[in-house]
């Protein structure tokens, strides 16, 4: 459901605003197909550890989590590096 590229995306987006990727983990959880060719989706959960702050988002097909995650990242939904 990420990709390897979403994950790259992801370091990526930490690195550039400063924080340590190290710090951060995250969690996917797939949701059940409702048919045997529906696209994959689910959410993951992103987790700041040293400020316990954590964020879910909507994964998958078409998703466009890291992004979302980016902006949270720039606002201060995780703290400050």
């Amino acid at each position: 459901m990420i990709s390897d590229s979403e994950i790259e995306d992801f370091d990526a987006a930490i690195k550039k605003a400063g924080f340590n990727p190290n710090d951060f983990t995250l969690t996917p959880l797939e949701d059940e197909p409702i048919a045997p060719d529906e696209a994959v989706t689910g959410t993951v959960t992103v987790l700041r550890e040293s400020k316990t702050a954590a964020v879910t988002y909507s994964a998958g097909y078409g998703s466009t989590w890291v992004a979302d995650f980016e902006r949270d990242l720039l606002v201060g939904k995780f703290g400050f590096p």
